[in-house]
């Protein structure tokens, strides 16, 4: 089960933990956990995303891998002339075949650099898929904790309506008593009612809770556990937000944002370098009379250069300017917000253990 990282979604779960009371069940939030993984239609996609970003890699060698053509030709022509026995027109066939193959001894790096480019891409992607599940870890672990919380309050309110019951009955049999008065009867049977309502709207949210569970996991939500064990967390808040800098996945892509748009100059700049062509390229021809029959068979080797950059490469390497810019400074929020969210979430943290201490009390 991949480690969660995202330490502000994570302190806000723990504390949700620790202010629930405990209920013995059978089934466990890691259950929970592996179907939420396996029936996540998101993180399916999230999967078939990188797979086909790790086969855009094997496309960073067009470059330099070898290619191939071949092209047959035929031809009949009817030629109007004197000596035509027939129809006043002669005749002929023609046919010539090529072959011909071709590779860039050298195309500037322009392999290595798409290649890494590539890589960089998929590392992308792989972090998304990372945070994808994640997020559907969260998100389990949430809906889990809904289920254990809703059917905690249907419980507190059936107990609470019960209670009330048993106060408007003794406060009737006081009234018949002449020991009370009507308005303390009219008062007991409106906290009743109230009582009530509130239960009925306890039944609500438990069933959406358990519906949301069922369509994150593809199973019935049975008696759950929430002795959950809260696992190993930073000690102290530097440590928290030293933790979010290096590790949120939001921050982890916004640095392989920055790393993209760099390298993004580097396949630019290859791809207007000197290039070494070689080629070879056999063609057979054969039409009337032997003397049009020929075979030629040749090689050539050919380095081309830019003499100049175009326009258009001059835009596009603004563009990629811009663009890295653009990421260094969405790199920088990322962390800025990462660590702001882990603060609020790690006294959020603190506040939950507190309450919890002050309730055991």
């Amino acid at each position: 089960m991949p480690k969660l990282n995202r330490l502000s979604s994570c302190f806000l779960i723990i504390a949700s933990i620790l202010i629930a009371a405990p209920q013995t069940g059978a089934a466990t939030l890691d259950e929970t956990l592996s179907a939420a993984l396996g029936n996540s239609l998101s993180l399916q996609s999230s999967r078939q995303e990188w797979l086909a970003a790790r086969e855009e890699i094997g496309t960073a060698i067009s470059t330099s891998e070898w290619r191939s053509d071949g092209t047959f030709t035929g031809s009949h022509t009817k030629k109007d002339a004197a000596n035509a026995r027939k129809s006043g027109f002669l005749d002929s066939q023609s046919v010539n075949a090529t072959v011909s193959l071709s590779k860039n001894i050298y195309d500037g790096g322009q392999t290595d650099q798409t290649t890494q480019l590539r890589q960089l891409q998929l590392d992308v992607v792989e972090a998304k898929l990372r945070a994808s599940e994640q997020q559907v870890l969260l998100t389990a672990i949430q809906t889990y904790l809904s289920v254990v919380k809703a059917r905690q309050q249907v419980e507190l309110n059936k107990t609470n309506v019960s209670r009330l019951k048993e106060h408007v009955a003794a406060a009737t049999v006081r009234l018949e008593a002449g020991a009370s008065t009507q308005t303390a009867v009219a008062q007991a049977e409106s906290r009743l009612s109230r009582a009530r309502t509130t239960l009925v709207a306890s039944l609500t949210t438990l069933s959406n809770a358990e519906d949301a569970f069922l369509s994150l996991t593809g199973i019935e939500a049975g008696p759950v556990d929430a002795d959950i064990d809260e696992g190993v967390l930073p000690m102290t808040l530097l440590e928290a937000d030293d933790s979010a800098r290096r590790n949120h996945p939001s921050v982890t892509l916004a640095r392989l944002g920055v790393d993209v748009a760099r390298q993004q100059f580097n396949t630019l700049f290859a791809s207007v370098r000197p290039t070494v062509a070689f080629s070879l390229k056999a063609t057979e021809a054969m039409a009337e009379g032997r003397q049009n029959d020929k075979t030629e068979l040749s090689a050539q080797l050919q380095l081309s250069t830019p003499l100049m950059p175009t326009l258009s490469i001059r835009a596009k390497s603004r563009g990629l300017s811009a663009s890295l810019e653009a990421a260094k400074l969405a790199r920088d929020e990322a962390v800025r917000k990462a660590s702001l969210d882990v603060r609020n979430a790690f006294r959020n943290l603190e506040t939950a253990r507190a309450q919890r201490e002050s309730m055991a009390v």
